[in-house]
């Protein structure tokens, strides 16, 4: 995926995913539903360049590993860049 717009959901997970930052959104299970669906995160990913990638952290005192779904650095300047276009085009909903 290259060039366009960005889809409404599109946009709405790189929200969450540039305010969940570094931190990034954790698989749950069956998906990274905190984020969006698979499909547009995978749309994202696929994005030139990649707006998001899935990460792997190891917490060593629980011998565990976690998988996350983050923000690239193109990432955080696509957001950067175009938030008042996409906040134009899609409104902030409130709830």
């Amino acid at each position: 995926m290259s060039g366009g717009l960005l889809s409404e959901a599109q946009w709405i997970a790189l929200e969450r995913l540039y305010a969940a930052g570094r931190r990034g959104i954790p698989y749950s299970g069956t998906g990274y539903h905190g984020a969006g669906s698979w499909q547009v995160l995978r749309q994202l990913r696929d994005h030139d360049p990649p707006l998001i990638r899935e990460i792997t952290r190891l917490d060593p005192e629980h011998e565990t590993v976690h998988y996350l779904v983050i923000i690239t650095e193109a990432g955080e300047r696509f957001y950067e860049k175009h938030r008042r276009l996409y906040n134009t085009l899609y409104p902030p909903r409130t709830s």
